[in-house]
């Protein structure tokens, strides 16, 4: 984004991506700063090394733990700033704003967040979800179903076998009947 038609439109809604940009990296800094003052201040503490020369030891580890960390996210955070500014701070070719007896910079700015603003897709969108609902709420009533049937055909297997027993000892007995009249 340098001197580009994006800027020029960014820079009239007043809007700066560099700020943006800039803050992400200062929050993150400061949370790498803390963490390693708290990680110094508990690992002093645990153990007891206030006031001795192995202190200066535990700072020296920690400050190089610290800059090998801050050196690959230093490296991965200039990617995605490189990344927010070719793909995500870029306004489509063609756009251009409206003028002022179109709309006002608030008209533009007025957007409806959790649609977009696109009334049949927000329909379309309410309309799945009622969708999604109802065959979730059919694909439980058919599992129950399944398991219902799996019970009862369990409990048919094992009649099955018990009948099928059943007339194996009848048979058995008939012949041992049979042979001793």
């Amino acid at each position: 984004m340098d001197g580009s038609e994006s800027e020029t439109i960014f820079d009239s809604l007043n809007l700066n991506p560099q700020l943006f940009i800039n803050a992400a990296l200062n929050i993150v800094d400061e949370l790498i700063q803390s963490a390693f003052d708290h990680l110094h201040q508990e690992a002093s503490t645990q153990l007891k090394v206030d006031g001795s020369d192995r202190a200066e030891d535990l700072t020296k580890g920690l400050d190089y733990i610290r800059n090998t960390i801050q050196s690959s996210l230093d490296k991965r955070l200039t990617m995605w700033e490189k990344y927010c500014f070719l793909r995500l701070f870029v306004v489509p070719e063609g756009f251009s704003l409206p003028k002022d007896d179109e709309a006002s910079v608030g008209d533009i700015m007025d957007v409806d967040v959790v649609g977009l603003g696109i009334p049949d897709l927000d329909s379309q969108l309410v309309s799945l979800r009622t969708k999604l609902t109802l065959a979730e709420h059919e694909s439980g009533q058919l599992k129950r179903e399944i398991q219902a049937l799996e019970r009862q055909s369990a409990i048919n297997n094992h009649q099955a076998t018990a009948i099928s027993e059943l007339t194996k000892l009848s048979d058995h007995l008939k012949k041992k009947t049979l042979k001793y009249p």
